[in-house]
């Protein structure tokens, strides 16, 4: 039993198993989208131009970009965390209530599911670029991603089994009850619930500032982690504070603590917080990479276990390559990708992009060969080639994506702290947008061209990437601010 306590309280006093926790609820709704309902819908005939048209109901993860502003601004990344949480507990219970052959009301299960997903996101990201110091990059992005992947497998591959031999509510059911339960966890965390202190606690007559995170960061008058900068101003804030009101001690505080960069920036308050964003080093090429990076493995990851499918193999031998074993092998890679990253290797991040866009070509070829050969049933050595091409393509993607959401977050380490959650958020949105729209439209594509065509796309795309990162301005060895 003491052991066992021991276990929880490590576990609730560490930051990288509670972001995993978090990112594995998060990643559930998309595995039901990504992976459950495309290879269960297409076994009723349903053609490919609506299946892509179906990841439609991911708009929610790429509107998340205009609400995100406002959840920095009001109230805490914590409340909206609980507030996020229960949307997706209330949705998993109107799934378990849902008619599965109604497909309009299944739809909007799985769109508000998505809905609150993507507003749990802002405000993970939104905590977790305030606790991570930058040694902590590679795990706590490796936490986000197999976090997220877990979530991925139970709700994609983890559903189409089980769909096998339990019923559609019970399945439904079942997620509400993790989401309940995660939310209790959540509200025993002291590193969630000390990150933003809203509120000066008086002492005496002087004014201070208390922090109960574990490294000591003092949060600002907004409730912001406040910069080195800023740290050594506390004297001179506390002395021109002393005797004024809240009010004028708070724009005391802000006309000392603030540097020239800083007052530049507040100069221009009144622009778009987006462009506040874009004019951020580095920000520009992050877009665009953003947007096309994973194009071509999307593509290949979207098609492929569709046209298995059409070539009659089963259903459950599908959902449990692509949905378990393949994302089990993206885990793997993600977690060989961030132990690259944590200091037994001298790469950086873009090393390993090198590496990997390059090994990404060969499956995506090997798919292609098998898709030429045209007999996946029928021959073994060709079904064995389309696993073993899968699984392949899941591994390198893993890396790939670890490598890149490590270079978002220093990218958005070196915007300025007010805007980093956001900043943050919208990377991720571009890089969501650029599957969205790619994926909406790549089922129309090979309806109309076919699979091995669309397939010589899926290459050109993943080849005509790789000079991005020859330009790439971001700076990965300076050191950021904790």
């Amino acid at each position: 039993m003491r052991n066992l306590h021991s276990y929880i309280h490590s576990f609730t006093h560490s930051r990288i198993p509670i972001l995993t926790t978090l990112y594995f609820v998060q990643g559930l709704p998309y595995g039901i989208q990504a992976r459950f309902l495309p290879i269960y819908l297409r076994t009723k005939n349903v053609s490919l131009t609506n299946l892509g048209f179906i990841k439609l109901l991911l708009l929610p993860w790429l509107l998340k970009i205009v609400w995100a502003p406002l959840l920095d601004r009001y109230s805490s990344k914590q409340t909206w965390l609980l507030v996020s949480m229960v949307g997706l507990a209330l949705a998993s219970l109107a799934g378990a209530a849902t008619d599965e052959e109604h497909f309009p009301s299944l739809c909007a299960v799985v769109f508000f599911m998505n809905f609150f997903a993507s507003t749990q996101d802002v405000a993970v990201d939104g905590i977790a670029v305030a606790i991570l110091s930058a040694d902590e990059l590679g795990k706590g992005n490796t936490a986000q991603v197999v976090g997220y992947k877990l979530g991925s497998i139970v709700g994609g591959g983890g559903l189409v089994w089980l769909s096998e031999y339990l019923p559609w509510h019970t399945l439904f059911l079942a997620l509400s009850i993790t989401y309940l339960s995660t939310i209790l966890l959540v509200c025993q965390l002291p590193q969630l619930w000390g990150i933003y202190i809203r509120k000066n606690k008086c002492n005496g007559d002087s004014k201070t500032f208390q922090s109960n995170t574990e490294n000591k960061r003092e949060p600002n008058i907004n409730g912001y982690i406040r910069t080195s900068q800023e740290k050594g101003l506390k004297d001179v804030y506390n002395k021109k504070a002393e005797g004024a009101d809240d009010r004028n001690a708070a724009v005391t505080y802000r006309n000392t603590s603030c540097t020239d960069g800083e007052k530049k920036r507040r100069g221009r308050a009144d622009d778009w917080w987006m462009l506040e964003v874009l004019r951020s080093p580095g920000t520009g090429w992050m877009v665009v990479y953003c947007l096309l990076y994973k194009l071509g493995e999307q593509g290949a990851n979207g098609m492929f276990p569709l046209y298995l499918v059409d070539q009659g193999v089963p259903k459950g031998a599908v959902g449990m390559w692509t949905g378990v074993v393949g994302q089990g092998l993206s885990i793997v890679g993600s977690l060989l990708g961030g132990w690259l990253l944590t200091g037994y290797s001298k790469r950086t991040p873009l090393d390993l992009l090198h590496l990997t866009f390059k090994l990404r070509l060969l499956p995506i070829i090997l798919q292609m060969a098998v898709i030429w050969e045209g007999s996946t049933r029928e021959s073994s050595y060709s079904y064995g080639l389309a696993v073993a091409s899968m699984c392949l393509l899941q591994l390198v993607g893993g890396a790939i994506t670890t490598a890149t959401f490590t270079t978002m977050m220093h990218c958005s380490q070196q915007a300025p702290p007010i805007i980093q959650g956001s900043h943050y958020t919208s990377l991720a949105t571009f890089e969501v947008m650029g599957k969205l729209l790619f994926m909406t439209v790549a089922g129309s594509l090979t309806d109309f061209f076919g699979y091995f065509n669309i397939y010589v796309f899926f290459v050109f795309l993943s080849v005509g990437v790789m000079p991005l990162l020859e330009v790439c301005p971001i700076n990965f060895h300076k050191k950021q601010v904790s």
